[in-house]
C-alpha cells in the first residue's frame, strides 16, 4: 500500500530466535536497496506510534534510497500477553532485547539491504547501544541514539535521590518474595524486577551514566561503530542542559570510529513538531563520511 506521503508501505511480522513475533511497518525505496535504517521504539511504545515522524522520516529516507524499518520489540505496550507469560514493558527482561534487534537486522538483510543502521529512541537507545556492545554484529554499520536520557537520572530528578533509593530497596524485597511481583501502583505499572532494571544504578540497562561521576561507560566505550547522539533541548526528562549530555557522550565514545552529537533546539523527548529537522539530521548523518 502507499502512504499519504507517497511512500510504499508494508505491514510485516518477524519472529525472533526464541519464538517472539514482532509486528511492524516497512517503507522501501522503489529502486536501489543498499542501506536500511531500523528504528527501535521506546519504553511501552508500539511500531505505529509517532506517526508524523514515521511519515516524515520514511519519506526523506526513501527519497535518499534508504529503507525504513520500524517494528515492535517485546517491550511494546505496558503489558502485552504472550501465551501464559506476562510481557510488555512492565515485565520484559532488558537483556532479551538483543534477540529482538538481531531478528530485525536479519530481516533487513534478507530483504536485500547490505548496510544496516540502528536508530534507538528513548529506551530504544539503551537497547541499541547494549546490542552494539554485546552482539558485536558485523552486519550493523552504525548506531543513532535519539533522546538517550538516563532513566535513573530522570527519576531521581522527579523523586529525589533518597526516595528513589528507598523505592529500589523496596523493589528488591518484593523480587525476593515474588519474581513477578508488582511495585505499588503509585510508582507506575512495573514489575519489581523491571523497576530495578530501570532505576538501580549499574544495571545493564543503565548505559548512559552521565549522572554518575567516575562511571565507566562500559557499553559506549566498547563500541567501534560510528555513533550519533541527538537530544532535544527541551527534553522533559533531562536533569541538566542537553549539551552537557552530548559532551559526556563525546568524552566517552573513545572507541567509536566517529562520534557526532547534536542538540535539536526546542525539541521535547518525542521530537514533536521537530520531525522534519530530525529527519534531515538523520539522513545527512547516514550519507556523511562520518557514518562510513
Amino acid at each position: 500500500m502507499t502512504s499519504p506521503a507517497g511512500v510504499a508501505v508494508s505491514l510485516v511480522r518477524v519472529e525472533t530466535r526464541d519464538g517472539v513475533f514482532l509486528d511492524g511497518v516497512v517503507a522501501e525505496p522503489r529502486r536501489r536497496r543498499h542501506t536500511a535504517l531500523i528504528w527501535v521504539h521506546g519504553l511501552g511504545s508500539v511500531f505505529s506510534s509517532a506517526q508524523p515522524l514515521i511519515r516524515e522520516l520514511s519519506r526523506r529516507l526513501n527519497t535518499a534510497g534508504i529503507g525504513y524499518f520500524k517494528l515492535n520489540n517485546r517491550g511494546h505496550d505496558v503489558v502485552a500477553g504472550r501465551g501464559k507469560r506476562l510481557a510488555g514493558a512492565a515485565f520484559e527482561r532488558f537483556g532479551q532485547s538483543v534477540e529482538d534487534i538481531r531478528a530485525m537486522v536479519t530481516f533487513a538483510r534478507q530483504r536485500g539491504y547490505r548496510r544496516v543502521m540502528l536508530a534507538g529512541h528513548s529506551t530504544g537507545a539503551n537497547k541499541v547501544l547494549h546490542y552494539a556492545a554485546r552482539a558485536r554484529d558485523r552486519r550493523v554499520s552504525g548506531i543513532i541514539l535519539l533522546g538517550p536520557i538516563s532513566d535513573v537520572a530522570a527519576e531521581a530528578k522527579r523523586l529525589g535521590w533518597r526516595e528513589l533509593r528507598r523505592r529500589v530497596a523496596a523493589a528488591e524485597r518484593i523480587v525476593r518474595r515474588d519474581p513477578q511481583g508488582l511495585v505499588p501502583r503509585a510508582w507506575g505499572y512495573w514489575s519489581a524486577r523491571r523497576y530495578i532494571s530501570l532505576y538501580r544504578p549499574g544495571e545493564d540497562e543503565d548505559v548512559f551514566p552521565y549522572y554518575r561521576p567516575g562511571a565507566r561507560w562500559t557499553a559506549l566505550r566498547s563500541v567501534r561503530l560510528p555513533i550519533a547522539a541527538i537530544v532535544g533541548s527541551r527534553d522533559e526528562f533531562l536533569d541538566r542542559p542537553a549539551q552537557e549530555v552530548i559532551d559526556a557522550f563525546a568524552r566517552h565514545a573513545s572507541g567509536a570510529r566517529s562520534f557526532t552529537g547534536a542538540v535539536v533546539q526546542g525539541a521535547r523527548h518525542g521530537f514533536q513538531s521537530r520531525e522534519r529537522e530530525l529527519a534531515d539530521l538523520i539522513v545527512r548523518w547516514i550519507q556523511s563520511p562520518k557514518a562510513r
